[in-house]
């Protein structure tokens, strides 16, 4: 399909992304630990593992990023700084995974129109691979994003599809392609207009630092043609984050007091709810306390004056003062669990004794009943 530019201006084209084939990766990339950690093994991806209607539907809307990213995933964190367009329309052709992809990142659209940079990488969710019989299998395939990048490992035939004829100037070697990623990447930058964070510049400085000393002290023309592009590029990065330093409010100090201020009043505010739902708590419970120990006061000791008990502690007491156990003044020193063990006491010698004086009138005999005659005086 020959590139078309939509109204928008957004590029659209078709690419293959992916195809059935055994790959290359080191062991520790797909999680051995053992001998084979840092040995090439093989890894079967086949077509109908791609084909799968579930793998189908996770690439579906995928993001298309330059390169792949550091973490090596695109989210809803970093879908802004990473994303230049997105595949849909997924569907297996033969042995590949053929899909619509639409670029829609101005700098990116122009990359591709003047580079041959048209090779695909897609980065996958954490893989499953099933190792069967000494082979190792990519099962269950899920989709991260789509990748342009300068030398893909599926191999230069799954890219984006062009117009373009493939011969002389237009061909370009593989650090070349890399040193146009990297001018695009500048591009970017510069027109991301200080959204980048200063954690991702310092990311963005070490890579480009490891590739520079990847340079260094070559003398063909290429590596010093690589090493210059770096240089500027990383002293540009460092420009962005000395300006991004310099924007910081000198106030930090008393931002940081104004937060914790803040914090403070916000955990008080927490305890001052949650003290007054315990006391709510407790007068409910209270509540329910009194109801109990009135309806046991008033059956026990009907006599006791307890109209003005509050709650459950005051008809104890009141019990307790009325049977001359304790002064209204001794009461009020003790705890709540000494008033409950005193009135336990006194509720249990009542019981007692109302038991002594039932047994005592049931043990009376009545006096026999006495005849006529013998109520005369008769035998």
């Amino acid at each position: 399909m020959a590139w078309e530019i939509t109204p928008q201006g957004y590029l659209k084209t078709t690419a293959r992304i992916t195809k059935g084939s055994v790959l290359q990766y080191y062991g520790h990339e797909i999680g051995l630990t053992d001998s084979r950690a840092n040995r090439l093994v093989d890894v079967n991806r086949t077509i109908d593992e791609l084909s799968k209607p579930e793998t189908l539907k996770s690439i579906d809307g995928m993001p298309i990023t330059i390169t792949h990213p550091d973490k090596k995933s695109v989210d809803a964190t970093d879908w802004k700084n990473k994303t230049v367009g997105h595949v849909q329309n997924p569907r297996a052709e033969g042995n590949y995974i053929v899909c619509d992809a639409y670029i829609q990142d101005a700098s990116a659209i122009e990359l591709l129109k003047n580079k041959d940079i048209r090779e695909l990488s897609v980065g996958y969710e954490p893989a499953d691979i099933q190792e069967v019989s000494g082979k190792f299998y990519h099962k269950n395939i899920k989709v991260n994003h789509v990748a342009i990048v300068a030398e893909g490992r599926a191999g230069s035939d799954c890219r984006l599809n062009d117009s373009k004829p493939k011969i002389g100037a237009n061909l370009m070697p593989n650090k070349n392609k890399l040193l146009a990623l990297i001018n695009s990447f500048r591009k970017r930058l510069n027109d991301a207009e200080g959204e980048l964070s200063k954690e991702e510049i310092n990311k963005m400085i070490d890579e480009l630092t490891k590739q520079l000393e990847e340079v260094q002290g070559k003398e063909d023309e290429e590596s010093k043609a690589k090493a210059d592009e770096l240089q500027k590029q990383i002293d540009e990065l460092k420009a962005k984050l000395e300006a991004l330093n310099d924007e910081e409010p000198t106030t930090g100090e008393g931002d940081k007091d104004a937060r914790i201020t803040a914090l403070t009043a916000e955990l008080e505010q927490v305890k001052k709810e949650r003290d007054e739902l315990k006391a709510r708590v407790e007068e409910l419970e209270a509540e329910k306390d009194k109801d109990s120990v009135m309806n046991d006061a008033k059956a026990r000791f009907p006599k006791a004056k307890l109209n003005d008990a509050k709650s459950g502690r005051d008809v104890r007491v009141g019990v307790l003062v009325d049977h001359g156990i304790y002064t209204k003044e001794q009461a009020a020193k003790l705890t709540d669990t000494e008033i409950r063990a005193a009135y336990a006491g006194l509720a249990a010698t009542s019981a007692k004794k109302n038991k002594v004086v039932s047994s005592l009138l049931n043990d009376s005999k009545e006096a026999p009943a006495k005849s006529a005659s013998k109520r005369l005086g008769g035998k």
